[in-house]
C-alpha cells in the first residue's frame, strides 16, 4: 500500500479507537450515575430512628462484651433444680435452626472462628435434613438447645404429638422422630430440668410469605399447647440480609430498613405473633471467620432466649414448691 493508503488506514483506526474509548467512557459515566442513583435510593430507604429500641445500640467490641457478660451472670442458684436451660427448635425446613444454634454459639464464645456443632445443611430439598432430637449444650451461658425436623405438609415431617411430648420432657435425646418413637428413648417420668423452657419458631424471611397454610396450622397448634404449658414462645427470622441490602452489607443497619420492618410485620399477622415477639437474625452461612455486626444481633436474640427461659424456670420451681 502506499503512503497515502497507509495514512488514511491509521487515521481510521484511530478514529475506530477513540469512538471505542468515547463509547467505554460514557458507559462507565453512566454506570456510575446509575450505582450513585442506587446508593442514593437505598440511603433514603433507612429510616432516621430505629423501629424497635434495643438494650444495646452500639454495635462495637465494649458493647457486644457487655451482652457476654450479662447472659453469662444469669447462674441458677446452687439449690436449683434445673441447671440448663432448655430451648427448643422447631420450623419450617431450610429456615436455619441449626445455624442459629450455631451463631449464637459462634458469638457467645468470641473466638475468631465460625463454630459449626449442629449440623446446617444448604440444600433446600423440601425435606428435613434433621431426623433426630440432639441437644448442643452451652454450659457457659447455661443454655442446651434442642434441635427437630423440619415442619412439612400433611403427615410428614415433625409431628404435633411429639412436640408436646418434647415440651413436656418426655423425649431422650438422640430420638429418632421419624415414624414411632422407640420405648427406650421415651422418659416416663419427667422432671422439671427434661421440659422445654423456651420455643423458638424459625422461619425464613423470604420464605414465609409462601409458607404452605397446612404448614401454618401445625405451627398454631404448637404455639398453643406451648401456651396451656406457659411456654414462652419467639420467632426468629432468619436470612434477614436477603431481605435488605442494608443488612447486607452492615447488619447494625437491621432495625433502620423498612424493608425488615415490613417483613417483620407481616410475620407477625400471619402468625399470630405480636411483633416484639418476633426478632430479627443473620446466621453465619458462608463465613468461616466472625463478624462483630452479625455476632452483635445474635447475642441481642440470646440475651432474650435466656431471659424468657430464666422467668420459665423460676416459675416451674415455684409450682413444685407450692406442691410439696
Amino acid at each position: 500500500a502506499s503512503n497515502a493508503e497507509q495514512q488514511v488506514l491509521a487515521f481510521q483506526n484511530g478514529a475506530e479507537n477513540s469512538r471505542e474509548q468515547l463509547m467505554s467512557a460514557n458507559s462507565w459515566a453512566s454506570n456510575a450515575e446509575q450505582r450513585v442513583k442506587t446508593e442514593d435510593a437505598m440511603m433514603k430507604e433507612l429510616l432516621m430512628d430505629p423501629w424497635r429500641k434495643t438494650v444495646k445500640d452500639g454495635w462495637n467490641a465494649e458493647e457486644l462484651h457487655q451482652l457476654r457478660n450479662e447472659v453469662e451472670a444469669n447462674k441458677f442458684p446452687e439449690s436449683a433444680k434445673i441447671k440448663l436451660f432448655n430451648i427448643l427448635m422447631v420450623g419450617q425446613i431450610s429456615a436455619g435452626k441449626s445455624s442459629i444454634i450455631n451463631t449464637i454459639e459462634t458469638a457467645f464464645r468470641g473466638d475468631e472462628m465460625v463454630t459449626n456443632k449442629a449440623v446446617a445443611g444448604t440444600a433446600d430439598t423440601g425435606k428435613s435434613r434433621t431426623i433426630e432430637l440432639r441437644h448442643y449444650n452451652m454450659r457457659e451461658g447455661n443454655i442446651r438447645f434442642w434441635d427437630t425436623m423440619g415442619l412439612e405438609v400433611e403427615n410428614e415431617g415433625l409431628d404435633i404429638e411429639k412436640v408436646c411430648m418434647i415440651m413436656d420432657g418426655k423425649v431422650k435425646n438422640n430420638a429418632t422422630l421419624e415414624g414411632t418413637l422407640d420405648s427406650k428413648f421415651v422418659r416416663e417420668a419427667p422432671k422439671i430440668k427434661d421440659k422445654m423452657h423456651c420455643l423458638i419458631f424459625a422461619v425464613h424471611s423470604l420464605k414465609f410469605a409462601a409458607l404452605d397454610e397446612k404448614v401454618l396450622g401445625k405451627l398454631d397448634t404448637i404455639r398453643y399447647a406451648a401456651n396451656k404449658r406457659d411456654i414462652p414462645c419467639l420467632v426468629v427470622c432468619t436470612a434477614v440480609d436477603l431481605v435488605c441490602a442494608h443488612v447486607e452489607e452492615d447488619t447494625s443497619n437491621v432495625f433502620y430498613s423498612q424493608d425488615i420492618k415490613k417483613m417483620m410485620t407481616m410475620v407477625s399477622e400471619r402468625s399470630g405473633f405480636t411483633l416484639n415477639m418476633v426478632f430479627p437474625q443473620r446466621n453465619y452461612v458462608d463465613e468461616t471467620v466472625t463478624k462483630l455486626d452479625i455476632n452483635f444481633l445474635a447475642m441481642l436474640l440470646f440475651k432474650q432466649i435466656v431471659k424468657v427461659s430464666r422467668d420459665t424456670c423460676e416459675r416451674l420451681e415455684d409450682d413444685e414448691s407450692d406442691s410439696d
